[in-house]
């Protein structure tokens, strides 16, 4: 046993265990919803949007720093202080006066550069916002934006399930058409074999034993396209599972269907209540409604309190000298920016005004949708009676013809005719069975009730 063939008798036993409370199409879109990579990017856009929302958060509380410095200078400018002639004369007259040498006068002048040298300044700053309408909007918007994030990662999820479910039924399409023309490729293969003893014993021509080949050969053509078909469904079908693309795909036997009973205006409220694209452009307006508030907080000063905890002075020493505290409040307003902030108001509100039409834009669609969805499922329901019964009709009708061109009793046209039908109904009752399922799946895409 190879590892693909053991990879698939594996799974199959796991399916068939956990069938037995879900079905197989219902574990493949819980797989996929774990490993699909654009599904993942959605939930990283929405992790990374709340992120955005923590940084937003943080700036309500005080920023706490540690600053050091310590600078050695020569050079640069300098400053000239005269002490040398401001007080030599006025000491020697003094010492004059007092007949004595007490008061020096030999003082010289100073010239101190003015980038300071071994100079330190070690200090803890914190900075407390009091009041700052562009931290607090800002907040509010990214916390809206969360929303819509994760309203989008819901309509995602939501599209992506749909997707699951669709091609897990074309994929169960064609692999029913393998069977059927499987089918009737042993019938034509009987086929030959009786013509082939009525030519020997002189009962037919040999147009019929060649006619019965020449369908065989086309079988076989069909047969090979299918398989063609069958590898593409089942490579699609694992990519969007993020699987190997060649894995083997657990087929679910005697696939059926359930029907529903609802009304257009039923579907309609479900769909308008629970499709998460709404949720997100709602959100989406909060968002914009706040980043007008914020864009208009220009109005409004801010105030922000500021203290520093320190030492500070010559030579790297922290004692009484040298240790010292700033206390500051600051206020900014700004007065004017050529209409920048005015502008920026403007855009908010037009963005918000777009997100409004978005949002009625979206309602009309999901009503289109859900109407249409409506009445594809009504019509996949009817078209799968009227095939049920056309392949009873085909399949008793071929037995009976059958059974006749066996007894040459039936001409060979007739015999073609009625296994054509019979396949064609086979496969179109094959198709409108699943398409049920299709319109199902589509109609809980459209209620988001595949959550």
């Amino acid at each position: 046993m190879d590892i693909r063939t053991f990879y698939a008798t594996t799974l199959s036993l796991l399916l068939a265990t956990a069938c037995l409370s879900q079905s197989a199409v219902d574990i493949y879109v819980a797989e996929g919803l774990q490993n699909n990579r654009q599904y993942l990017k959605e939930r990283l856009d929405t992790d990374i949007s709340k992120e955005e929302r923590n940084i937003s958060k943080s700036l309500f509380l005080p920023d706490v720093s540690f600053d050091a410095s310590y600078t050695l200078a020569d050079g640069g400018r300098t400053i000239d202080i005269p002490i040398g002639d401001l007080f030599n004369p006025a000491y020697a007259t003094l010492n004059q006066l007092t007949t004595s040498n007490q008061f020096p006068t030999d003082l010289a002048n100073v010239s101190e550069q003015l980038l300071p040298n071994n100079f330190h300044d070690t200090k803890i700053r914190i900075t407390q916002p009091l009041l700052n309408s562009d931290i607090y909007y800002g907040y509010r918007a990214n916390k809206a934006k969360v929303s819509v994030n994760e309203a989008k990662e819901a309509a995602f999820k939501n599209q992506l399930a749909f997707q699951i479910r669709k091609a897990y039924y074309d994929h169960l399409k064609l692999v029913e058409k393998q069977h059927i023309l499987d089918s009737t490729r042993l019938v034509l293969k009987e086929l030959v074999r009786v013509n082939g003893k009525f030519v020997k014993y002189d009962v037919a021509t040999k147009d019929a034993l060649y006619n019965a080949e020449a369908q065989l050969y086309r079988m076989d053509a069909q047969l090979a396209t299918v398989k063609k078909d069958l590898a593409v469904s089942r490579n699609f079908f694992n990519f969007l599972l993020n699987r190997n693309l060649e894995s083997e795909i657990v087929i679910e036997q005697n696939v059926t269907f359930k029907k529903t009973d609802f009304t257009v205006s039923e579907l309609n409220d479900n769909a308008l209540n629970n499709r998460s694209e709404l949720e997100s452009i709602k959100s989406g307006i909060d968002a914009s409604a706040y980043e007008i508030k914020r864009t208009s907080g220009y109005l409004i000063p801010d105030i922000a309190a500021a203290a520093e905890f320190g030492y500070q002075g010559f030579g790297y020493d922290f004692d009484q000298n040298q240790d010292y505290y700033l206390l500051s409040l600051n206020l900014t307003w700004p007065i004017f920016k050529g209409g920048r902030n005015k502008a920026k108001v403007r855009m908010a509100k037009l963005q918000k005004e777009q997100l409004e039409t978005d949002y009625s834009e979206m309602e009309n669609s999901i009503l289109l949708e859900a109407s249409t969805g409506y009445y594809e499922y009504e019509e996949a329901l009817s078209v799968h009676t009227a095939q049920l019964s056309q392949l009873k009709s085909a399949s008793e009708n071929f037995k009976v013809v059958a059974a006749k061109y066996r007894q040459s009793q039936a001409l060979l046209v007739e015999f073609n005719e009625a296994r054509t039908q019979l396949t064609t109904a086979q496969l179109n009752e094959s198709i409108a069975r699943l398409n049920i399922n299709i319109a199902a799946a589509n109609l809980d895409r459209i209620t988001q009730n595949n959550k």
